[in-house]
């Protein structure tokens, strides 16, 4: 156990200890005295490790092994962050008309680097005749803030 965790323990088990002999005190001077030196050992325990800790300075050495990145769960959140931006422009295509519409989405943090449309189950929910594909890829442009060129479309 490391001691900033033993450190931990000790300052919970004092105040376990404190709370259970104050329910168990009487009322009066006693009490008002055991209560001090129980404040005084509390502030000792708290204390004490300081100038250990001040002398030898932080270490925050992790190549021991005990922080990893879990690549999984990265690949997790990546994937959601392009689903969540892709389901956006979808509901912001259909506002403009286009139903159907698949989006997938290249992100380079969180900004958008590049977006295709899959037009192969789409249909128009306005009045259009056609499908506009280069009005679509100028609403996609428009919407992610990127060039027209950074936008594919197929189907």
């Amino acid at each position: 156990m490391s001691s900033f965790a033993a450190w931990g323990l000790t300052i919970l088990g004092l105040a376990v200890v404190t709370t259970v002999a104050e329910m168990l005190l009487p009322q009066g001077k006693t009490r008002n005295v055991i209560r001090s030196v129980a404040a005084t050992i509390a502030v000792l325990v708290i204390v004490t490790p300081l100038p250990g800790l001040f002398k030898n300075g932080f270490d925050f050495d992790f190549s021991s092994g005990s922080v990893e990145v879990d690549e999984n769960y990265l690949d997790y959140i990546e994937r959601k962050k392009c689903e969540t931006v892709s389901e956006a422009a979808q509901k912001y295509l259909e506002q403009n008309g286009y139903s159907g519409i698949k989006i997938s989405v290249e992100l380079d943090g969180f900004r958008v680097k590049s977006a295709v449309a899959n037009f192969v189950d789409s249909g128009i929910t306005g009045d259009g005749a056609h499908i506009n594909k280069s009005e679509i890829k100028r609403l996609l442009a428009e919407y992610f803030g990127i060039d027209k060129e950074a936008v594919m479309a197929y189907g």
